[in-house]
């Protein structure tokens, strides 16, 4: 199964080669990955307290390395099991031949967090920032280390019939808690796109943190994007593309996304002309013709482009 994998890159066949005749120093020291640090809060007993660890990793936002042995067992049975060299520091892979090793997002950042004394790691994540209609949705959720979900992926790599079906899984599976809230359009145009994604966020957190739930309240959050809620906890951190490396906070992503999905097609049946079902909101041709034919209904976003100004009819011209 590795034969024709290896085959495309000269070079790593011969790293492979070495690898195999237990000869690690053989391989060219260039090919080992760059270092990289990161710092997280460290919960102690007098406090909190920052800790730097620097590790062997290709992504800023792992603490550890999220590429793991198991996932080169298939393509690489012959490094993946020796006991001097690891495939990660032995070899740096072609970016062609990259593409063949599907990364899932990894419960590294958790764990890293679960060594710290840190309990109870909540995900947070948003769908339908970008849409001309239509809501945005934020989902967090808790998921114990204990409880293993496969298949868990961002939710934007995943087909529809996937996301219902691990929404289901997610949502139902004992042991894991979960938040979802909706901001609707109107409140959108109030405060902007941005400061609705965040309330909408803030609300999660909220609900989860909330004392009456039996649920344990988080006590760290991860967040996907480059930015944080103002009123957020001190033990929280932002995760630029967190629902492709992280699995809490992808799992999050699919809560929100189906969520959203199924309101969509709730106001196909009330606005049928627009054709939600398909585009869910989003800018896309037969979106626009629409909305040039009928104009926007009450669930456009009237602060988007092209809707502002009074250049669209009104929904009462319908």
């Amino acid at each position: 199964m590795a034969a024709p994998f290896l085959r495309r890159s000269s070079r790593l066949a011969a790293a492979a080669s070495a690898v195999a005749s237990s000869k690690p120093e053989q391989v060219v020291a260039s090919l080992k990955p760059k270092k990289a640090s990161a710092s997280f809060v460290k919960k102690t007993g007098n406090g909190s307290k920052k800790v730097k660890e620097k590790d062997d990793i290709r992504n800023g936002n792992s603490l550890k390395s999220d590429c793991r042995e198991a996932d080169h067992a298939e393509l690489f049975p012959q490094i993946a099991v020796h006991p001097v060299l690891k495939i990660e520091t032995a070899i740096k892979l072609h970016p062609k031949d990259r593409k063949l090793l599907k990364k899932m997002p990894s419960r590294d950042m958790e764990a890293e967090l679960w060594e710290m004394g840190f309990q109870h790691v909540a995900g947070v994540d948003e769908a339908g920032r970008g849409p001309l209609a239509g809501p945005v949705v934020a989902a967090a959720c808790i998921i114990p280390s204990s409880v293993i979900i496969e298949g868990i992926d961002d939710s934007k790599k995943l087909t529809e019939a996937k996301r219902e079906e691990l929404y289901k899984k997610i949502t139902s599976t004992p042991g894991i808690s979960y938040a979802i809230h909706v901001v609707d359009a109107a409140r959108i145009d109030e405060v902007n796109i941005l400061q609705a994604t965040m309330q909408a966020m803030s609300a999660c957190v909220q609900l989860l943190s909330c004392e009456s739930q039996e649920h344990p309240r988080p006590d760290f959050i991860l967040v996907d994007g480059n930015r944080l809620p103002d009123d957020f906890p001190e033990n929280a951190r932002s995760v630029v593309k967190g629902d492709a490396v992280c699995q809490v906070i992808a799992a999050a992503s699919i809560l929100a996304k189906v969520t959203r999905d199924r309101l969509m097609l709730s106001y196909d049946k009330t606005w049928p002309n627009y054709g939600f079902r398909s585009h869910k909101g989003y800018g896309t041709a037969a979106h626009i013709a629409a909305l040039l034919k009928y104009g926007p209904c009450d669930i456009h976003r009237r602060s988007f482009a092209p809707l502002k100004g009074e250049r669209v009819k009104t929904s009462d011209t319908l």
